[in-house]
This record gives structure tokens, sequence and C-alpha cells, in this order.
């Protein structure tokens, strides 16, 4: 049975990787039992930058549209409407002034791409051989902590998604993940729990539970995320992570609407 009552990410085909209709996924969050979900397609950025993953700018009309007809169409589940916005230095001014341009619900921070960093390489795919492994993971915790700064986002989202098989920030880099939970305290920002890592090779969620007592002592809020990119694929492991959560002592999932925040218990 699942005890978490909300899933705040999820996709959509406009993604160009991500497949199923709006309301299939609305269907299986009712068919799971949750109270509430927010689909959180990836932003467009300037320049057509990455547009291979993400909407065109002219498809956020459609995107709402989608949304505001399955809210109507579902009275019986909460359905938000969300944005996951990719931090790149130099895209700040187009973030803020975006993100004003639409009534979203929440925010989602999240990085895949680092300046400095060649095409090539990216958070699911590097290759450096003349860094250390903790100078790569330095470098992408400074992107997280630079993109809290700015104060644009409302949740962290798979904060952890750069570490592989077998691999954990905090044994590569402690004194950074708790100078990133520190920054994300006191920006009084949320940080997600996103099962994605539970169905992918790394085989846990992001970030690893191991990160959770930490932020249960630092008040951190948390949100949890499939990061669905199929309708079978939302609420995944839910149950899972629900009661890993409890053991933890995180006994309420923030919740938002129109970027303010409350909260549910699990």
């Amino acid at each position: 049975m699942n005890i978490l009552p909300a899933d705040y990410h999820i996709h959509t085909s406009l993604c160009k990787h991500a497949s199923g209709k709006v309301n299939e996924f609305v269907e299986h969050a009712i068919d799971a039992g949750l109270r509430e979900m927010a689909f959180t397609d990836h932003i467009p950025l300037p320049d057509g930058f990455d547009s291979r993953h993400r909407m065109d700018y002219h498809e956020m009309e459609i995107y709402q549209k989608w949304i505001y007809k399955a809210r109507e169409k579902y009275p019986e589940i909460t359905i938000l409407l969300g944005i996951e916005a990719d931090y790149y230095k130099g895209f700040e001014q187009y973030l803020e002034k975006f993100m004003r341009s639409f009534d979203f619900d929440l925010t989602i921070m999240s990085v895949h791409f680092i300046p400095g960093w060649s095409p090539e390489n990216w958070v699911f795919k590097y290759d450096f051989p003349h860094k250390t492994k903790s100078q790569i993971i330095n470098e992408y915790l400074s992107a997280l902590i630079a993109g809290i700064g700015t104060g644009l986002f409302d949740v962290l989202g798979h904060a952890d998604i750069i570490k592989r098989p077998g691999e954990s920030l905090l044994d590569i880099s402690p004194d950074m993940v708790e100078r990133l939970l520190r920054t994300l305290a006191s920006e009084n920002m949320a940080i997600e729990i996103n099962t994605s890592g539970i169905r992918k090779e790394v085989g846990e969620s992001y970030p690893e539970a191991a990160w959770l007592p930490i932020i249960k002592n630092q008040n951190i809020p948390v949100t949890i995320g499939s990061d669905a990119h199929k309708p079978d694929q939302v609420a995944y492991k839910f149950d899972e992570v629900g009661g890993i959560l409890k053991s933890a002592g995180i006994r309420k999932v923030a919740t938002y609407r129109r970027r303010q925040r409350n909260y549910l218990d699990i």
C-alpha cells in the first residue's frame, strides 16, 4: 500500500523523450492512491540549448492546456503545473523572466550540463581522464550550490544523479554534500527524493538514503518524485521509499500551490 500522497515529478511527451498521454499519467496516479501530482516537464532553454530533451517555447501553451483540461476531467486528484528548470550559469535572467511569465505551482531545479564541460560530457555520461573523481563531483556540486543561491527555484531535483553504480557522493565529497544541504536550508528550498534511480543501474533513489539523517537534522523540506517518463512509472516504488522516510523520522512531505509551500502527512 502506497503511503506517500503526492508525485511531484512527471514528464509529458512534449519533452521528446517521454511517452504516453496526460490522461494516462493521471489515471495511474489515481490508481496508485495519490492525492496530488505535478507535471514538471523540461524547460525550453535559450538558443535551442539541448532542444532534443525539452519543450520548444511555443509548446508551453499546449503544455498548459493539457494540464488545465486534465484538472477539469479528474477533479478527484489535485493536478499541478510545474516545470523542471535546468540551472546553467549565464541563463539566470532568462530563467527568472520565464518563470514569472507562467502560473507555475512549483519549479524544480536540476543540473544536467556544466559550463566548461564539452558538449559530449554531461551528468549522465562523462569522461575526464585528467580529473579525479572528487574534482568532477565537486564541479557538479558547485553548480548545484550556485543554482540554489540564485533564489529562483522551489525544489532541488535528483541531487546526486551524477553518481555511478556503487558510488556515494557522501564518500567522495562529504564536505561539499554538507555544504550543499546547508545552502538548501539557508535558502529555504526543498529537496526531492527521486525514485527513478531505483529503476536504473544505480539501483537507489536520488539522493541515496544515507542523506536522509542530514536532511532531517537540517529541517529541509522533502518532496517525492518518480521522474515518470511513462504512465506506469508514476508513484514508482513509493511504498518502499515511504517506509525509508518514516524510518529516518521524516513524517511530512512538502506540497505547493502557486509556489507557496505547505505540507501533507505521510
